[in-house]
């Protein structure tokens, strides 16, 4: 368990942090290396893997390099909380040789390196450039046309615990981050990851909380002495169990295929926009897109612009045709 100290000045310089890298990671992230991550980053990867550039590869290596994580030289360390990617590109580039090598000793030595740590050990700034051109690289080819509709995913994310910190105070909301992330009384968060154990002082500089819309199964973290700390936390409460597949009985699932009959059914439930379908349902925005286009076409629902936001509602002929079929019941 890492404990977490706050002081009183932890607690006022505690903040929400936007990062474009921290999602280019994690969606790069494997399942089978990185166990935090879950459907919703394995979906997206498939939707672009065909689209990954060849200059992507050196990052791609360092990312699933170990199952220990991501070298703590790849947590840009700016003051701004809305960030770009291009500037936390700049901030990893700056980060002094020493401090790499520091780094990547954490992972087994020179000798016991994996093989993408060794080489980038070798190859020094020049290795650092190729992984920052492969990061950028990645980001315009796969992460781009999905970002927006993440970033707001990522901010109405924010809005709502920041309601939870006005109502109810900070230590609240830090308990609702996530199971493995406990707030005591006396001032401190408790992190439980895998086995790691220790007690760091906040030292006054508070905590980044980094919400991450591909963070599903866990937190990430990274804390030390004399360096910013910083919390991954996953969009939303945990994710619930996958509902069970729809079975030969649910006759709207034999018309429209089991996912459009979720979708149908989320959109039944309440009228919502493109972002909270995706959230509610665990897929992509631009997957909840396709499927909305797809209800909309077959004149089962209607799409009705709010503001900047559109809304999904039902039609008389999607309401009929969920009263004659409706969900067929969990086996016991």
């Amino acid at each position: 368990m890492i404990t977490l100290r706050f002081g009183v000045a932890d607690l006022a310089r505690t903040r929400f942090v936007v990062s474009p890298l921290d999602h280019l990671m994690a969606g790069a992230a494997r399942l089978g290396v990185h166990q935090c991550v879950g459907l919703r980053s394995e979906r997206w990867w498939r939707g672009v893997r065909r689209n990954v550039p060849y200059r992507a590869g050196r990052f791609l290596d360092l990312v699933n390099a170990s199952a220990l994580g991501v070298p703590s030289f790849m947590a840009a360390d700016l003051d701004a909380v809305r960030r770009q990617l291009t500037d936390e590109l700049d901030a990893v580039l700056a980060v002094p040789q020493h401090a790499v090598e520091e780094d990547l000793a954490a992972f087994g030595g020179a000798t016991g390196l994996p093989d993408a740590l060794a080489r980038l050990l070798d190859d020094g700034s020049r290795g650092m450039r190729e992984v920052s051109d492969g990061a950028w690289a990645l980001f315009r080819s796969c992460l781009a046309p999905d970002w927006p509709e993440i970033r707001r995913a990522l901010e109405a994310d924010i809005a709502a615990r920041s309601r939870t910190v006005a109502r109810s105070g900070l230590g609240t909301m830090l308990d609702s981050l996530h199971p493995n992330a406990v707030w005591r009384d006396e001032g401190v968060l408790e992190c439980t990851l895998a086995d790691l154990e220790g007690t760091f002082d906040l030292g006054g500089r508070g905590l980044e909380l980094r919400p991450n819309y591909f963070l599903q199964h866990g937190i990430g973290l990274l804390a030390g002495q004399d360096r910013q700390s910083l919390l991954m936390h996953p969009v939303g409460a945990p994710p619930a169990e996958p509902p069970p597949r729809p079975t030969a009985a649910d006759g709207l699932a034999a018309v429209l295929g089991p996912a459009r009959a979720r979708v149908l059914r989320a959109i039944a439930g309440s009228p919502c926009s493109t972002t909270e379908l995706a959230h509610q349902l665990g897929v992509t925005p631009p997957s909840a897109s396709a499927h909305a286009t797809a209800l909309r076409g077959a004149g089962l629902i209607v799409t009705q612009r709010q503001g900047k936001q559109v809304r999904h509602t039902l039609t008389e002929v999607g309401h009929d045709l969920l009263l004659d079929n409706p969900r067929p019941p969990v086996p016991a």
